[in-house]
């Protein structure tokens, strides 16, 4: 990709957690633009409590003459009072049923998709929110993760059986974002600075219409 004026997030190559890294914090300003947007969306606006949840990442708006990436790591994060992933991992991991990776990075040869990992995200803090890991790199040099419009991924969750009615955001956890560029011999990370968010439609849960006994009683009534 292009080399930005002013880019101050430059760290040679290296395998930090995301959460150390989100640590860091730009003292100076820095103006170069997103080098992409990230979405996280689901197949339905909103569910009924014991629904299945389909949740896509898609990525879009990259760079003029991107040219791609060697490293994605996001975490999706979602609140673990209204859903629930058990059924699809083991021991906290996707099972390969449970996750498709997007046409771009599905081949196996060119790609490593990791299966995406469930875990705490704030540490030391007393929340509901979970992560959910989803990393997949490059398999050599001669390979890179193209800058077009792409589905990364969808994965499974499923709404709680005595959820009552509200709304939920699934969303990015950009704080702990970190991509990296593909240049020959020469790559960089970036971090949540450079990735935009595009803010997530809250899912809605809802509950099904009942009919009460004494209504039911009535309309008999009426018609005897």
């Amino acid at each position: 990709m292009n080399k930005w004026p002013g880019f101050k997030k430059v760290v040679k190559t290296t395998r930090l957690l995301p959460l150390m890294m989100s640590m860091i914090r730009e003292v100076t300003v820095d103006n170069t633009p997103p080098a992409m947007s990230v979405e996280v969306t689901t197949d339905k606006s909103s569910y009924l409590p014991g629904e299945e949840v389909t949740v896509l990442v898609l990525l879009r708006d990259f760079a003029p003459n991107d040219q791609g990436y060697s490293y994605f790591n996001f975490i999706v994060q979602y609140d673990s009072q209204v859903f629930d992933n058990a059924e699809y991992t083991q021991h906290s991991v996707y099972t390969d049923a449970s996750y498709t990776p997007g046409d771009e990075v599905s081949n196996i040869f060119q790609f490593n998709f990791q299966n995406p990992v469930d875990g705490s995200i704030y540490l030391g803090m007393n929340t509901t929110m979970r992560g959910i890991d989803i990393q997949v790199e490059a398999a050599s040099k001669l390979s890179c993760i193209p800058a077009v419009d792409q589905t990364l991924v969808t994965f499974k969750l499923r709404v709680r059986e005595q959820t009552l009615a509200s709304s939920s955001t699934i969303g990015l956890a950009n704080e702990f974002t970190r991509i990296r560029t593909s240049e020959a011999g020469n790559s960089y990370y970036l971090y949540s600075p450079d990735v935009t968010e595009i803010t997530p439609a809250p899912v809605e849960i809802t509950r099904s219409p009942s009919v009460s006994v004494f209504s039911s009683l009535e309309s008999t009534n009426r018609l005897a």
